[in-house]
């Protein structure tokens, strides 16, 4: 009995502690940067999602959930994930209404002109990321090769190699991944796409019999279920014998009842710029995004009777998406400012903590040093002793003069921290030593003004300069 015992005390403890090596190693991006709608979707609450957008990057890319909230209230989610083929979009979809009950599922086309994943690591976003299920199971069998089955379906020859990428949101979980609405917010620009082919094309070519199988399982779908199916093509460069696709799937699920919108053939009508509107030739920024989404707001207003949720508190992961988008917002830019419009901008943004320090010969610069550090919120007498503060919301919430022999020790998240101390004078060591965030130095001027934006939220910094 005691081994039977010891028998099954040890395949717990061995099952407990396999589960937690896995959730270290386990594939936790379907977009980058461990940002995965896969995970967002699993942690919103049951029948709160409205509206659905679903596909790859041009999904995430061009439709911005948080607008939608921002402007009407309505619960809408991109369940979308980079490279997502039409299986991994069917059986997403099929994940998803496991839990909720949209009342339309809008499908972004991309995936009619292509088959699998043209990058490994988009295999393993939309394989890897799904829990274990049926679904799951169903969406590997369908697009691995058969010899690869076990390998996605057991993960571990997959992931264990990831050792040696490991980073701190392996171990703690990304927030963003739990509230986030599915969107991957971008402001870069580069050389947008032009709708030539949009405009000009109107040949049509057969579709595969890949292709009628996808549209025919949403339809179907759509009906079973009764929800509307909403077919669109991204902003994105397209050509003459892509657009011949686009056309025929268009006049298909036309015919079956469904609609289709092909955002090529609106730039005009909503005003899309291919010189500041996009990321690449493919995919929006959050410019051409506002564009798209608004579009799609008018269109479930005038098509949908969608509730204003806006202050329930079964939807507070809305609410928080748009707070961290507001951050990722206002941050834009803050680098390519002057240097005086960036002391002005800083001092106003909510929610950050500035990291500051007048060290060594900073009363000899040629510029305001202490006048800077006012501006910041320094109190007059401390800027012209110099000195190291962290400042939040205009109040100093930490400081250390520039004689001290202590060690000021400040948390700046639940993750990072901040040290002041002044080790150059015990050591003879550079004065940028003397500040340390996670144990790395940060401190930019050795005779001059440091300045250190710190977004709590985004648990990042934002800016950091020196000033000499």
């Amino acid at each position: 009995m005691k081994k039977v015992i010891r028998g099954t005390v040890f395949v717990l403890l061995l099952s407990l502690i396999l589960r937690h090596i896995y959730s270290v190693l386990s594939w936790k991006d379907t977009a980058g940067g461990y940002l995965s709608s896969v995970q967002q979707l699993y942690h919103t609450p049951k029948n709160t999602i409205d509206v659905v957008f679903s596909g790859s990057s041009h999904c995430y890319c061009s439709v911005y959930p948080e607008y939608l909230w921002r402007d009407y209230g309505y619960a809408t989610f991109d369940m979308a994930v980079s490279g997502q083929d039409k299986s991994a979009n069917y059986y997403a979809l099929l994940e998803l209404l496991k839990t909720q009950r949209p009342k339309a599922i809008f499908v972004e086309a991309y995936a009619l002109l292509y088959d699998g994943y043209s990058q490994e690591g988009n295999s393993y976003r939309n394989l890897l990321s799904m829990k274990n299920s049926v679904n799951n199971f169903r969406l590997v069998r369908e697009t691995v090769d058969k010899e690869r089955h076990s390998d996605y379906l057991l993960r571990w020859p997959i992931v264990h190699t990831r050792y040696a990428e490991l980073t701190r949101y392996d171990f703690v979980q990304y927030a963003p991944s739990e509230y986030g609405r599915g969107a991957n917010w971008e402001w870069r620009q580069g050389a947008g796409a032009w709708p030539d082919a949009a405009k000009s094309c109107t040949a049509t070519a057969p579709l595969s019999e890949e292709n009628l199988r996808w549209l025919d399982r949403l339809l179907a779908l759509g009906d079973r279920e009764g929800i509307d199916i909403v077919f669109y093509v991204a902003p994105m460069q397209v050509y003459d014998a892509e657009q011949a696709v686009y056309n025929s799937a268009a006049e298909y699920v036309t015919a079956a009842g469904a609609s289709w919108i092909d955002f090529n053939k609106l730039y005009d009508e909503i005003g899309i710029a291919p010189e500041s509107d996009f990321v690449d030739a493919y995919h929006c920024n959050a410019y051409g995004a506002e564009k798209v989404t608004a579009y799609l707001g008018r269109y479930l207003q005038e098509n949908y009777c969608l509730e204003d949720h806006r202050g329930e508190t079964a939807y507070t992961d809305w609410d928080q998406s748009l707070q961290l988008y507001e951050h990722y917002e206002t941050a834009q830019g803050l680098d390519q400012l002057d240097l005086e419009s960036f002391l002005h901008r800083a001092a106003e943004l909510e929610g950050v903590k500035l990291i500051l320090a007048l060290e060594g010969d900073f009363a000899n610069s040629t510029l305001p040093l202490s006048q800077y550090a006012a501006w910041l919120g320094v109190p007059q007498e401390q800027c012209d002793e110099g000195g190291k503060w962290v400042i939040s919301g205009g109040q100093v919430e930490a400081s250390l003069d520039n004689t001290s022999t202590e060690v000021v020790c400040v948390e700046l998240s639940a993750q990072d921290y901040v040290i002041f101390d002044n080790v150059s004078l015990k050591t003879g060591e550079p004065a940028t030593n003397n500040i340390r965030i996670n144990g790395e130095y940060y401190g930019k001027a050795l005779n001059g003004m440091t300045v250190i934006v710190y977004d709590p939220m985004r648990e990042m910094i934002i800016s950091a300069k020196g000033i000499a």
